[in-house]
């Protein structure tokens, strides 16, 4: 389908922006909204929600990085292949 996980990096030090917790993290510390953020780790999350929700992606509130196209163009088709 068109889902995909994703973060942001500082294109000046290479380094991913601070989230709060890992990627791929299944704690309450990936949830969206979770209360225990500080507020730049909150400001990162908005920034990358925002941006994904400008661009037609919806959000899983659970993982901060996991997005699904809305207008999913294939929804009946399964892409089961590796990558490399």
């Amino acid at each position: 389908g068109s889902t995909l996980d994703i973060t942001l990096v500082d294109l000046s030090t290479c380094e991913a922006l601070d989230m709060g917790s890992p990627y791929d993290f299944f704690g309450m510390e990936s949830w969206v909204n979770n209360k225990d953020l500080t507020p730049q780790q909150r400001a990162n999350r908005m920034l990358l929600q925002s941006v994904m929700l400008k661009h037609g992606f919806r959000n899983y509130p659970k993982e901060w990085w996991h997005f699904t196209l809305r207008a999913e163009p294939f929804p009946d088709t399964y892409f089961n292949f590796p990558v490399q």
